[in-house]
């Protein structure tokens, strides 16, 4: 009985459309709802297509929008940006009314704000600016692009206190602004100090940008500070390259020694990789090399002296090549006397100037055709606290001065 009531009760509501007349009224009302709609609405396509095809950025076409659509703010913004910054167009008091109409109808878009403050302080309404400033980054408070702007106002209105607070929360939320906050700071304060606490973040890509940053500024102070904050995240060597190779060029060869070692405080060797058993770097104290068309230099793990590798250069005969792709640096004690012994293995080298290694102005004895490993001894005095062992060959004088062949090296030592 239950199912046959509701049917019953369904049957005494529902509109039937068995005849003609009712089918006829039924789609006549239908039309006529999709016509109150369309006519309602028909505007705000409108609206939409008038700006979606404005290429030339007319304000007659956002007048023209802001009539069918008074209360749209992001027309009053637009309209707002073309009164204030095309010349064709310009016109200040009506870009102002525009800037403020949006943030009226809209209040939570940053953007709007900031550029109202924009606005307000070429009109050097200084309140004005700073209010609309405070307003844009309580709606966005976490877009580094917002404080970026902000520290740049306050740097303008000569409140360093203020833009050094929006310099650092740049930092915070976004690191790659880092290096700009720097350049900034850097011309109003000079003080790495003062710069390290109020302005770096603590984190590792904040330190290394830093440290980079005080490099390239020459601020000795500036870089031990960042290093000192860098190295608590146990950075990989080739981030620590840049700090070894400005000690260095500061005469500070044990600091940058102690900086590569790091975290050990020691080292058994004086020579890192000695015998090429891991990957070189080419960089800090472990080797440095270059390859050309010419000499192709690389680790060779088939052919060893000791243990699993040696260094392999590849010439290719084209060139008489003055030679000098491997490197090594050495720190070492000024004055002091010291010993330094290899292993050399050759194949096919062509010309009378053979391959040799040199150490502090001192070369071993040249190796030319081809030659079994071989160990050589070069003594130096060291003539300052670091040296530099190099790969070499001079060019050849002869008609037949093309240097073609491969050459091996092996088991460096230092005592």
């Amino acid at each position: 009985m239950g199912p046959a009531k509701s049917k019953v009760e369904v049957a005494d509501w529902a509109i039937q459309l068995d005849t003609w007349p009712r089918k006829l009224i039924a789609i006549a009302l239908v039309f006529l709802t999709c016509g109150i709609l369309i006519y309602r609405n028909w505007w705000l396509f409108a609206v939409a297509w008038i700006t979606r095809s404005n290429k030339t950025d007319d304000p007659a076409i956002y007048e023209r929008a802001i009539r069918y659509d008074p209360k749209n703010a992001n027309y009053h913004f637009v309209l707002g940006q073309i009164y204030n910054y095309s010349t064709q167009f310009l016109n200040i008091p009506r870009a102002g009314e525009e800037y403020e109409a949006a943030v009226r109808l809209n209040p939570y878009r940053a953007n709007h704000w900031l550029e109202l403050s924009k606005y307000y302080e070429q009109q050097k309404n200084i309140d004005g600016a700073r209010n609309a400033m405070k307003m844009g980054l309580e709606r966005d408070p976490n877009y580094a692009q917002s404080h970026w702007a902000a520290a740049n106002l306050y740097i303008r209105l000569n409140d360093l206190k203020s833009a050094d607070l929006e310099l650092r929360r740049t930092a915070d939320l976004d690191v790659s602004y880092l290096t700009q906050v720097l350049d900034l700071v850097w011309q109003f304060y000079e003080d790495p100090d003062r710069i390290a606490s109020t302005h770096i973040p603590n984190t590792h890509d904040a330190n290394l940008t830093a440290l980079r940053y005080f490099i390239s500024v020459k601020s000795e102070r500036g870089a031990e500070l960042m290093w000192q904050g860098l190295r608590t995240f146990a950075p990989k060597l080739p981030e620590r390259f840049s700090y070894i190779d400005y000690l260095v060029s500061i005469n500070k060869v044990s600091e940058a020694w102690n900086v590569f070692l790091y975290p050990a405080s020691e080292s058994e060797s004086l020579i890192f990789n000695a015998s090429f058993e891991s990957e070189p770097l080419n960089g800090g104290f472990d080797w440095r090399f270059a390859s050309t068309d010419r000499a192709q230099g690389r680790r060779d793990t088939t052919t060893a002296r000791s243990g699993f590798a040696s260094w392999l250069v590849t010439f290719d005969g084209k060139e008489n090549l003055d030679y000098s792709g491997l490197a090594h640096w050495i720190p070492v004690t000024k004055g002091k006397k010291y010993n330094l012994s290899f292993w050399m293995k050759t194949e096919a080298i062509s010309t009378n100037e053979g391959m040799f290694v040199e150490v502090d102005g001192q070369a071993s004895e040249k190796q030319v055709g081809t030659t079994y490993w071989k160990q050589f001894t070069i003594p130096f005095t060291a003539v300052s606290d670091l040296v530099t062992v190099r790969l070499r060959r001079v060019p050849s004088k002869k008609f037949d001065n093309l240097l073609k062949g491969k050459v091996w090296l092996d088991d460096f030592e230092i005592n």
